[in-house]
């Protein structure tokens, strides 16, 4: 996911899908990139802000369960040393 998804109406993510042996393409929501950059499912997006920024705000964000990950290995590191 990258910061400049949305702009203009290009540079969406879009998914391939396999129904009735058809390929059908469809684009991501704002919602699924939030999710794929590992916000929670209940999570709520704002109504009053346009899909075009979400997808940048998604874009810009960072993988919470790799971050999370990362404090947990720096905080073990520096308590073992």
């Amino acid at each position: 996911l990258t910061a400049n998804m949305g702009t203009g109406g290009h540079n969406v993510p879009i998914i391939k899908l396999k129904v009735n042996n058809k390929n059908i393409w469809r684009r991501l929501t704002s919602k699924e990139c939030f999710n794929l950059q590992g916000f929670p499912k209940f999570f709520e997006l704002p109504t009053d802000i346009p899909n075009g920024q979400l997808y940048k705000q998604a874009g810009n964000s960072v993988v919470i369960p790799l971050i999370s990950l990362l404090a947990k290995n720096i905080k073990n590191t520096i308590n073992n040393k």
